[in-house]
């Protein structure tokens, strides 16, 4: 039982590793949206790796996750925005500035420094989310019948992000909630968290050997 705990602590380390080694290895044809994807998992695993070090030295970590999840969320962003579903200039630069408020107003009350206030990463969550909803309808209606969306590499990858994001809103929301009441949920909850980043990046593992395996036989 101790293994498996362990092993769900770091799950958040493995999974972003895992994916980030087939695209890596695939790096010569990687699309420039895949390569958007590579370095978002690159984060991931740097950040998530970071952070499990000093939690066993018994350290401040709260500050590697905020660079964690702020980095994903603008490398996301501009995934989304300038290659996915074309963001008017408008709309970027008011998410932006929204973003930017929000983040100054919460880092001046200590979020992401000396405690973990999830109240920002829920924010991050739910607009990657909207994205990802906004991508597959305008795939849906824009694309001719001839292209299948769900046989490129991207669209598992956006499936991938819309899962972890969509889940990890629900532990972001409530983190704040739990940790006043019940302390001893929240390692249950972020072992919860660590189990989705690790099916997001299944995901994109998938998307990867997905459209290899088209090509060879094509």
């Amino acid at each position: 039982m101790k293994l498996l705990t362990e092993l769900l602590n770091i799950l958040d380390s493995i999974g972003p590793a895992f994916a980030g080694t087939f695209l890596l290895y695939n790096k010569r044809h990687l699309s420039s949206e895949m390569v958007l994807i590579t370095i978002f998992c690159l984060v991931q695993f740097v950040c998530n790796s970071i952070a499990t070090a000093l939690d066993w030295a018994d350290a401040n970590n709260y500050w590697v996750y905020k660079i964690n999840f702020t980095a994903s969320f603008l490398v996301l962003l501009y995934l989304f925005a300038k290659k996915l579903v074309h963001l008017k200039p408008a709309t970027l630069y008011t998410l932006l500035a929204f973003y930017l408020a929000i983040s100054l107003y919460l880092m001046k009350n200590g979020d992401g420094v000396s405690h973990f206030n999830s109240l920002s990463a829920a924010i991050e969550s739910i607009i990657i989310v909207s994205l990802c909803l906004y991508f597959f309808y305008s795939k849906l209606i824009n694309t001719s019948e001839e292209i299948s969306i769900p046989e490129t590499s991207i669209f598992w990858c956006v499936v991938g992000i819309f899962t972890y994001y969509a889940g990890a809103f629900f532990i972001f929301i409530s983190y704040r909630y739990l940790i006043h009441t019940d302390i001893s949920t929240v390692a249950v909850l972020w072992r919860f968290h660590n189990i989705l980043l690790f099916i997001c990046s299944l995901y994109i593992s998938y998307g990867v050997l997905c459209k290899n395996y088209r090509t060879i036989l094509l």
